[in-house]
């Protein structure tokens, strides 16, 4: 079947000619060796494990590589009871119930092209826990691909396309990122290890309130953020509709289950697990750089509450942090705040240099 399209949502491709193709007939696909988690050992400079998650492009660890069988570079996967896919431009690992899907076409810009046709196509089918999508039923499926004069799969111009829209959304980004300097600031500040610091309890602080428990048969999807106690994508860990008395924004919210201790700021409204605890500043109304500074402050309590020590609301009230102070030994929070805005002034001009590098 061949059909030319005039437009295609959220693409916006005009007046290309798209053709239907059986995955089979464009794919090879192969069952990803599994790898349980537990038996790994996470390492910053090791190997992406991709999971059946439908977020942060599938990867949920970088782990020690132990020889193990690797998935090869330029390849697509997929989870069969979640129906994501995400183009993996490096050698990874997987967890179980994974497959791989390649092409020797794909590269870094077809491979996002795909990944977004497989994506718009197949998420809806009806694939999930009780029918999953496997290799098998995988090779069955069929989508619409752009083709050339020949009707073959117009690789070369998903290439293109994707190019050029990367460079649209870099030129955007640097405008963003200019306009962002502009309105920054680089301070001389007295540097943190010459500040003066003192010990206080958390509870003298911040306010902390519960998140709502709000389980997964209850949750109706919607554009709302749901944080969950999860130590990625800002804590986000489903969109939902639903609403209760969690609802609240400008805040920390810090993990006392799940990945224990780990905080994110949302400024944005979102509901949130009772496994987050909702921490707010008593003596001012914070923002972003003030949440930021507490971020890693509290993050230094990580290793203490591993191993089955909770951190639970008892604890967290009587857990002490150290903070830089002023002159009549009360938190300093305009050095927090100015120290905070160094340093966003500081990455900001590093990724200019960097996006400018890349040209």
């Amino acid at each position: 079947m061949k059909i030319k399209m005039n437009k295609m949502e959220k693409l916006s491709l005009k007046n290309r000619e798209w053709k239907e193709f059986l995955v089979r007939d464009l794919f090879n696909i192969y069952n990803s060796k599994a790898y349980h988690k537990t038996n790994l050992q996470e390492n910053k400079k090791g190997i992406a494990y991709i999971s059946r998650t439908n977020l942060n492009n599938g990867l949920e660890a970088v782990v020690v590589d132990n020889n193990y069988k690797k998935n090869p570079a330029n390849t697509i996967v997929f989870g069969a009871e979640n129906a994501s896919f995400f183009y993996e431009p490096f050698e990874f690992i997987t967890g179980n119930k994974m497959y791989y899907m390649y092409n020797e076409n794909l590269n870094r810009y077809t491979g996002l092209f795909i990944q977004y046709i497989l994506n718009s196509s197949l998420q809806n089918c009806g694939f999930g826990y009780g029918k999953g999508l496997t290799g098998s039923r995988m090779k069955r499926r069929s989508i619409l691909v752009p083709v050339n004069k020949k009707d073959l799969p117009d690789w070369q111009f998903m290439g293109k396309y994707m190019r050029d829209l990367e460079q649209k959304k870099i030129a955007k980004y640097k405008s963003f990122i200019a306009n962002r300097i502009k309105n920054s600031k680089s301070l001389t500040l007295e540097k943190l290890r010459d500040k003066e610091w003192k010990e206080f309890f958390i509870e003298k602080i911040f306010h902390i309130n519960s998140g709502k428990r709000l389980t997964k048969t209850m949750m109706k999807k919607g554009k709302t953020p749901f944080i969950g106690a999860s130590d990625s994508n800002n804590g986000i860990t489903e969109w939902t509709s639903n609403t209760n008395i969690s609802l609240d924004s400008n805040i920390l919210g810090v993990n006392y289950n799940g990945s224990v201790v780990e905080n994110f700021y949302h400024p944005y409204k979102a509901l949130f697990s009772d496994d987050v605890k909702r921490f707010t500043l008593r003596e001012r109304n914070g923002n972003k750089y003030l949440y930021l500074f507490f971020k890693n402050i509290i993050l230094k309590q990580k290793n203490k509450y591993e191993y089955g020590y909770k951190f639970n609301e008892k604890r967290m009230k009587r857990q002490k942090i150290l903070l830089p102070i002023n002159a009549q030994n009360e938190p300093d929070y305009e050095y927090m705040e100015q120290y905070m805005r160094v340093k966003e002034h500081e990455k900001l001009l590093q990724y200019l240099e960097y996006i400018e590098k890349k040209k």
